[in-house]
């Protein structure tokens, strides 16, 4: 867990991070100017000359090149070349060694990992202090200078003076390291958490054009279904009964008006603020025997038997609501003769209902309007950890069971 937030970096932080090339060019050629006092001795000095203080430069080149190009992407790479083309001249002095290496492990310890800052750190320093022992049995090179001192005085004192310049890159570069590797996770963690909240306005978008989907197709196919039967009802009475057919009209206009008032409420979460929506009016707990009496007026016979109060969440309520208004529409849709419906709601801890068809289905009545019903009661049903179960019984009959745990609680 992320507690602590960076101090805000500084205006040479931010000109390295916007320029990071131009940033190498110059560590490339701060290491040219620090190896330039040793190449001017070792090519004025009797014992090597200007052929040693060529092949001297040649290698502060190629140490330059490499600081250049691989300080970044690949340190570790730009150590070993360092390390191998700066050992043979050790015999001239352990400068180029000593501050190659100080380079490269800095560079490692920021760009690549700590553990394999300190490796290389540690081969480092070994060759040094045996170079620098070595100095003891044959002729120092010219960048030991004289104090006047000792010989062994002389080395050691180099030598220590090179094991400090690696520490001190080591550690610059340790702590560099960490607190880029710090920055760095940070900025990951900030772009997981934006994803994530991206992804999660997504699912809610997508949970909710689901859920209005499912509004949808429940008001439609139950105001359509209505519709139909009242009208090809009022067709048949009309000539000889006009006041039966007068009385069906009536009560198609009313279903079509309580549709569009549906409708235009759907419509209207559409248009409202995302997460605002509610529960509609009209579908709650107590509208269940004003949905069945609809159903009856068509000729549904229909025995509604509510046992308990009603559930706390409006949400829940709704579910029910849809969910016999999804059976009751499949029956009258789809039932083979006139059957009895019976709806049993019972509330408690749970929440169960139970739509009972007494009538087979009639021949082909599983089509697409079936399965995209059933579809959104299963998903009314999993949106309140619940499930839902559709299908003939042991008797024939079309079934369908609702059951929300904990949901009356």
């Amino acid at each position: 867990m992320i507690e602590t937030m960076p101090r805000s970096i500084g205006v040479a932080a931010r000109f390295g991070q916007r320029h990071p090339r131009l940033i190498d060019a110059l560590v490339a050629l701060s290491w040219v100017l620090m190896t330039t006092p040793t190449l001017l001795l070792t090519a004025s000095s009797p014992r090597f000359g200007w052929a040693a203080g060529l092949a001297f430069g040649a290698v502060v080149l190629v140490v330059a090149a490499c600081l250049f190009a691989f300080r970044r992407r690949r340190p570790l790479f730009a150590f070993w070349v360092t390390f191998v083309v700066t050992l043979p001249l050790v015999i001239v002095g352990p400068d180029l060694l000593n501050l190659g290496a100080a380079y490269c492990v800095f560079a490692i310890a920021v760009y690549d990992s700590v553990r394999r800052a300190w490796l290389a750190a540690s081969a480092s320093a070994a060759i040094t202090v045996v170079v620098s022992l070595s100095y003891l049995w044959i002729d120092p090179p010219v960048s030991i200078p004289n104090t006047g001192g000792t010989r062994i005085g002389d080395v050691i004192a180099y030598a220590v003076t090179g094991l400090l310049v690696l520490l001190v890159a080591l550690l610059w570069g340790q702590n560099t390291g960490n607190r880029r590797r710090y920055i760095e996770g940070l900025l990951e963690h900030a772009r997981h958490l934006e994803r994530e909240r991206d992804q999660q306005a997504q699912l809610a978008a997508l949970a909710e054009r689901s859920r209005i989907a499912r509004d949808v197709h429940d008001i439609v196919s139950h105001s359509l279904s209505v519709i139909v039967r009242l009208a090809d009802g009022a067709n048949a009475v009309f000539d000889n009964e006009p006041a039966r057919a007068k009385e069906a009209i009536g009560q198609l206009g009313a279903v079509a008006r309580s549709s569009l008032t549906e409708m235009r409420r759907v419509i209207g979460v559409l248009e409202s603020t995302p997460g605002a929506a509610s529960p509609q009016a009209g579908t709650g707990f107590d509208d269940l025997p004003r949905l069945v009496e609809v159903y009856r007026g068509i000729g549904l016979p229909v025995q509604l038997t509510v046992i308990g109060d009603a559930p706390p969440q409006p949400g829940v309520q709704v579910a029910v609501f849809r969910v016999v208004q999804e059976a009751l529409t499949n029956a009258l849709r789809h039932a083979s003769t006139p059957t009895v419906v019976q709806v049993l709601v019972r509330t408690g801890d749970d929440v169960s209902v139970t739509v009972l068809n007494d009538g087979a289905p009639a021949q082909g009545a599983a089509d697409d309007h079936v399965g995209r019903g059933l579809v959104g009661m299963r998903e009314r049903a999993a949106l309140y950890g619940g499930t839902l179960e559709a299908g003939l019984d042991g008797d024939g009959h079309w079934t369908v069971k609702l059951i929300l745990p904990g949901a009356g609680q």
